[in-house]
């Protein structure tokens, strides 16, 4: 099938709009937003607002306030979201160098023995050395000058050149000796479960960085473990969804925040920002009665 839309002026997708029923009372102000946030983006903020009949009217009393209410709060959710994933990302990385670096020597990861995957550890070592060779940070700059006779920066320099998703992925094929345990045993996880969740929350993380809408996505990708034993299971409601949720992202978040940094105000946050906007949250996957059995109610 051929795409065969042709694009459209903002005064003209403000019309359309307005023909499916979508109450504009300030015209100028829709098309300024039209114009600047575009209108594709929009209707991420839209379609649970409009019938499913291929006519995309409306339902009744909708206005356009309503739309942009909802993309505001979209926007500061994710500045929330990943304010705090810099905190949990910025946490695995000083475990990992410091537990490693103290057994093993600076260079650990460059160690292939530590490593169950080849691929990956090529890879990473790969990266490491390619951003050493052509450094950009003024930190690894300064090392090659002062230590001339290194060709591969120390750990605590080294992850820092790696994304979310690198160093979580670092983390999945190491192999499962006492420094791996034992900071999966600091986050209170099994590894396996923390594993799973710093590669699904490095999926959030992009989300976040591309300014793409959250709020109501399914994040399907590297379904994260959500573990059963007594010892580590949410204490809240959990669905068979809620590791595709902005709900289980939230949980996840809040655990690991907890482990690290027990008086954190992440969930509260979160809490205060829906109260402001309104917002219908079983369309984030949360449960009915939420605000008393939702993972970080239910400790």
């Amino acid at each position: 099938m051929k795409y065969t839309k042709k694009p459209e002026t903002a005064e003209h997708c403000c019309s359309i709009l307005k023909e499916r029923g979508l109450i504009i009372n300030d015209p100028e102000r829709a098309i300024k937003y039209l114009k600047n946030v575009g209108y594709f983006r929009l209707t991420g903020y839209m379609f649970h607002l409009q019938s499913k009949d291929g006519k995309h009217n409306f339902a009744e009393g909708t206005k356009f306030e309503d739309i942009i209410a909802l993309y505001q709060f979209d926007k500061k959710l994710r500045g929330i979201i990943a304010e705090n994933l810099e905190s949990i990302e910025i946490c695995l990385r000083a475990k990992l160098t410091d537990k490693y670096s103290v057994q093993y020597g600076f260079f650990w990861y460059t160690d292939s023995t530590l490593f169950d995957d080849k691929e990956i550890f090529d890879n990473i070592n790969r990266e490491i050395q390619e951003t050493f060779n052509d450094p950009k940070e003024l930190f690894l700059k300064r090392f090659k000058n002062k230590y001339t006779m290194e060709r591969i920066p120390p750990s605590n320099m080294a992850l820092e050149t790696l994304s979310l998703g690198k160093l979580a992925r670092l983390f999945k094929v190491l192999k499962s000796r006492d420094g791996k345990s034992e900071i999966a045993n600091e986050f209170n996880l099994p590894t396996a479960t923390l594993t799973s969740w710093y590669i699904y929350l490095a999926n959030v993380r992009n989300i976040c960085a591309h300014h793409s809408r959250l709020w109501n996505k399914k994040v399907t990708a590297d379904r994260p473990i959500f573990p059963s034993r007594e010892k580590y299971r949410f204490k809240g409601v959990v669905f068979d969804d809620s590791n595709t949720t902005l709900y289980g992202i939230i949980s996840m978040i809040d655990r690991l925040l907890i482990s690290f940094d027990p008086g954190n105000r992440f969930a509260q946050k979160i809490e205060d920002l829906i109260e402001a906007y309104s917002i219908n949250c079983t369309l984030m996957g949360f449960p009915e009665n939420w605000a008393a059995t939702a993972n970080w109610k239910a400790k």
